[in-house]
């Protein structure tokens, strides 16, 4: 079949579908959008056959309702996308927004959601983004359904603040019904403070019986940035807002969070965003670990991510991912199975379009799918076969929830064999980690901007010529010529100190903590968390080619076994297992020089790599004026902002993390985490905090507890802030539900309420 004539079958299609009344196809939105050609020259025939696949894929899409809170880029990025009504896929997509104010996401009016314009600069290869690359640009267009403002108060009784209105879409000005998804877009720092919040509106609308139906979907709940212990602080705000009378959710509640950021992007003017580049890799941990849970994550955050567009895959963490990534493959197969089964059919059996659509890939899946829709049109006509396989094909036909292809979660009868066994039984891995407490550590400790931001910091802010002035508070001499601030990494990782810091701490340091902490969480075998060190792709597997992962430098360092040996003296309360007659009397433990093998060359290709990085040579750094008064050649005095996201996140929510569990795996932290010290120290002190003790002259370090007795140590994210302050006791910490459910205790209740326990 030629192109023409592919052509000439969506236009029959469109004119089709218009007759049959394609307007109940999907929620219609309420708000009239802008239209805008996703592509800023005239369409190609290329473009074409895109859009002619999306249109078959939007067949298959169910309604959807995502919920956006907090006021930051990315939520902008996503409204603007995602809010974009010219592209099909957001036809049946509901978007709200919830923010603490409506200037930024309200028109001049106080009511009109605002229009938000994202310039998306795509590049040939996420993987590898240099300028030196073709580049194209992408214009979205578009802006949210319905705008929620919470403010800070909470209201009593049965009446419903604005947030509970987003939630449950009662009061609310679209025709979303309850969420399906709610996405926390904000600072890491911001996360407690929102999961608290939206605890206290979901156990209201718990009692209420306004969250939805118990057989319907899990509400995924989650964060595009899991750093800083996201699951950690769950299970705090949602044990701590726990109602006395809770007996449990009436709809399933599922936590998510991506390992990292999608997105670099910022908006420099309110209605208008830029997104430099997108991440290369799209993994998220999921709570609880079970088929059912990955399947909907998969289909909401597919959406929600644009893969149908960008050709991403989502990659799930923990032990039942793939082997890659650690895990034993159970994600591998299960998708296999429930997502390319016929659960995709309509409900007659018939193989449908939609479900053709599902495995569209370009030009070619395209031309099969209108080959395919061609033949069912053409059996309609005829009707020389069978009634159940000359319907028309699910785009013509007219169904009041407007949607024929309905993915398994919200079918009403069981899914057929092998996906009702998949759905229904658990693997060994789901029974390990019930709650995916790896994954999301894994997220915790892999993310790269608490390990760059910090080091890049402290070398940008330094004044040789000036180094008592620069240690107080950063302040450093900048000419604004070229721009008005240094760029944080054209100019800041440029400096070879930053490429020092980084290497040693990332490339040794939080090696030390990763295999140590492994060893003791994982089953034997598994290896969710380092399998996925350092961050970016490109740099783990330089790493792992020169002998640098972390299961070689936890070996290297002694560090490992060392803490294997203490932990069995605190658990088992004896000596330590008496030394292999092969282990060598002089073994030296602990962080020392020459662990690392090419440290020089790797420092320097870290400083190269980060300031010639085409995503993100445009940043600024957080800067305040000191003094505006220009000298001859135009020098002023700038200093750092300690109040942005680069210190408040990455510091007590980032390298605090890694030195609270150095030191309670027992770690000497002035020896093995020597440089994390010296960042956190001079950080904290351009902060005015105390998030680590100070240093201490002499031999007085050896038996400081330089985490937990830090004065400010509570305003962190370190497991001591949560109570936890050995091995143990954050194995029991991660068994808590992230929801504050009480399963066992109600278990224990139904058995001393029985009849056997009452005749005793």
């Amino acid at each position: 079949m030629g192109i023409v004539s592919l052509l000439r079958i969506g236009d029959v299609l469109r004119s089709l579908a218009l007759r049959h009344g394609a307007a109940t196809f999907h929620v219609p939105r309420p708000n009239k959008r802008t239209n805008v050609s996703h592509e800023p020259h005239a369409p190609t025939t290329k473009h074409r056959i895109h859009t002619l696949a999306l249109s078959f894929t939007n067949t298959m899409t169910t309604a959807q309702t995502t919920l956006l809170i907090g006021g930051s880029n990315g939520t902008a990025t996503l409204t603007a996308i995602l809010g974009d009504n010219s592209n099909p896929i957001n036809q049946s997509h509901i978007l709200r927004v919830a923010t603490r104010s409506g200037k930024k996401y309200l028109a001049n009016d106080g009511v009109t959601p605002r229009t938000w314009r994202c310039e998306e600069k795509r590049h040939l290869s996420d993987l590898v983004s240099a300028d030196i690359l073709p580049t194209r640009k992408i214009v979205h267009v578009g802006r949210p359904d319905s705008v929620f403002v919470y403010g800070d108060v909470d209201v009593e009784g049965n009446e419903l603040t604005p947030l509970e209105q987003a939630i449950s879409g009662h009061g609310a000005p679209d025709s979303g019904g309850p969420v399906d998804l709610i996405v926390l877009c904000c600072p890491v720092s911001a996360h407690l403070s929102l999961l608290r919040r939206l605890s206290r509106a979901l156990y209201k609308l718990n009692a209420l019986q306004l969250l939805g139906s118990s057989h319907a979907s899990p509400i995924m709940i989650g964060t595009l940035y899991g750093a800083g212990g996201f699951d950690w602080m769950s299970r705090i705000a949602f044990h701590i807002h726990r109602p006395a009378e809770f007996t449990g959710w009436t709809r399933p509640l599922s936590l998510f969070c991506l390992k990292a950021f999608p997105y670099l992007c910022k908006s420099l003017k309110v209605g208008e965003v830029n997104l430099h580049g997108r991440f290369p890799q799209l993994q998220v941990a999921v709570s609880p670990s079970d088929a059912r849970t990955r399947a909907v994550a998969k289909r909401v955050l597919d959406r929600l991510l644009q893969n149908h567009d960008t050709g991403k895959t989502l990659e799930f963490l923990g032990l039942s991912g793939p082997e890659s990534v650690g895990g034993d493959g159970t994600w591998g197969e299960e998708e296999k199975v429930i997502m390319n089964s016929n659960q995709w059919s309509n409900s007659n059996g018939v193989n449908s379009s939609a479900q053709q659509a599902m495995r569209a890939n370009g030009a070619a899946s395209a031309v099969m799918i209108a080959a395919r829709t061609k033949q069912q049109i053409q059996s309609a006509k005829d009707s020389t076969v069978p009634t159940a396989v000359a319907l028309p094909p699910p785009v013509l036909s007219k169904q009041s929830n407007a949607v024929v292809s309905i993915p398994y979660d919200q079918q009403r009868t069981a899914p057929t064999s092998p996906a009702l066994d998949l759905l229904m039984t658990h693997s060994l891995s789901d029974h390990a980690d019930p709650s995916s407490a790896l994954a999301f550590m894994t997220c915790t400790l892999n993310s790269t901007n608490q390990i760059l931001h910090p080091c890049i910091l402290v070398a940008l802010f330094r004044d040789p010529n000036n180094e008592a002035r620069s240690d107080v508070d950063g302040t450093i001499p900048w000419n604004p010529s070229n721009t008005a601030f240094p760029r944080f990494y054209a100019d800041g990782a440029a400096k070879p100190e930053a490429g020092e810091l980084i290497t040693k701490i990332a490339g040794a340091e939080m090696y030390f903590v990763i295999d140590a902490l492994e060893r003791l969480l994982s089953p034997r075998g598994y290896e969710p968390i380092s399998s996925l060190h350092g961050g970016e792709p490109m740099g783990r597997m330089a790493m792992n080619f020169l002998g640098n992962s972390p299961r070689a430098l936890g070996e290297r360092s002694g560090l490992t076994l060392d803490t294997m040996k203490k932990e069995w003296e605190s658990t088992f309360k004896s000596a330590a297992v008496d030394k292999n007659e092969n282990e060598d009397d002089a073994v030296e433990v602990g962080n020392r020089p020459g662990l690392i093998n090419r440290e020089r060359i790797l420092a320097k290709l870290m400083s190269y790599g980060l300031s010639h990085n085409g995503r993100l040579n445009a940043v600024l750094a957080p800067c305040i004026v000191v003094d505006d008064k220009p000298t001859k050649d135009g020098t002023i005095l700038i200093k750092p902002n300690p109040q942005t996201r680069f210190f408040t996140d990455d510091t007590q929510h980032g390298l605090c993390i890694y030195l609270g569990l150095a030191e309670l795996l027992g770690f000497d932290l002035e020896r093995d985490m020597k440089w994390t010290l010296y960042v956190v120290r001079r950080l904290q002190r351009w902060m005015d905090k105390e998030f680590v003790l100070p240093e201490s002259p002499g031999d007085n370090n050896a038996n400081r507890r330089i985490v937990s007795d830090a004065k400010h140590m509570m305003e962190t994210s370190a497991p001591q802030a949560f109570g936890v302050k050995s091995v143990g006791e954050l194995r029991q910490f991660l068994k808590l539900d992230v929801f504050g459910d009480l399963k066992y205790e109600r278990a224990k209740d139904r058995l001393l309420q029985s009849g056997l326990v009452s005749k005793l």
